[in-house]
């Protein structure tokens, strides 16, 4: 009988050094995914403090809302694909846990009924799917989301416009500006960034990504805004 090397049968590696990997089946840096778990939670814990001394849950859910989708514009460079996806999951469960709970008021303290911050986690993760190996794409879908939307919503509140009825509520003329002017903005300075600015193209892509936010009510803008933004990156914008 042959003689066993540890506990898992296998002889050590050269050195005598024993590889972590050896023993984790997925492709996932526990330390990695902990430190960038920690930090998004980070995030809702100091928005939380922030609505208990006094900030309203607009405001704190947005701060929310364009730090956590921001962050996700330079997550791909650091984190590998299936720790995104785990990232992912577990924020979907912690913010779905939070609000059955009635917990996290900074959020989910808002008098409108919207799924927002319940599929925020599964949009972004969906233009990571779709635009993985282009962190270009990735990047302007994440800031589409993180600056376009939260500018929809302040001017749309703020001026007077035309309006159309959605799900949970409408839209107005003067949101659906305002997020094609940024979605401009961002992907010119991508554009410029990578070398190859389309500018035709990036008009294209603002006004269709401002046509299904536009559309959209109760907060379900999060999915295909990201996602088809991702998918424009690679397809039209050429990032």
């Amino acid at each position: 009988m042959g003689r066993r090397h540890g506990a898992s049968g296998c002889p050590p590696p050269p050195g005598g050094v024993i590889r972590f990997d050896t023993f984790w089946p997925l492709d996932i840096r526990p330390f990695a995914l902990v430190i960038t778990a920690v930090a998004q939670t980070c995030l809702l814990a100091a928005v939380e403090i922030g609505f208990r001394r006094g900030l309203g849950p607009e405001t704190t859910r947005q701060v929310a809302h364009v730090v956590g989708a921001a962050s996700v514009a330079v997550l791909p460079l650091f984190l590998r694909l299936s720790e995104l996806v785990l990232l992912a999951a577990f924020f979907t469960a912690l913010l779905g846990w939070t609000r059955a709970r009635h917990l996290l008021s900074s959020v989910h303290g808002i008098r409108r009924v919207t799924v927002g911050a319940l599929v925020f986690p599964a949009g972004l993760l969906l233009a990571v799917l779709l635009g993985w190996q282009h962190p270009g794409a990735i990047a302007y879908a994440a800031l589409v989301l993180a600056t376009a939307d939260p500018a929809a919503a302040l001017v749309g509140r703020r001026f007077k416009s035309v309006a159309w009825p959605v799900m949970g509520g409408h839209k107005t003329v003067a949101g659906s500006l305002a997020f094609a002017l940024v979605a401009v903005a961002i992907g010119l300075l991508i554009g410029a960034g990578a070398g190859d600015v389309r500018l035709l193209a990036v008009f294209g892509a603002a006004l269709m990504l401002a046509f299904i936010e536009g559309s959209i009510g109760y907060g379900l803008d999060n999915v295909p805004v990201p996602a088809v933004a991702s998918l424009l990156g690679t397809s039209l914008l050429g990032l």
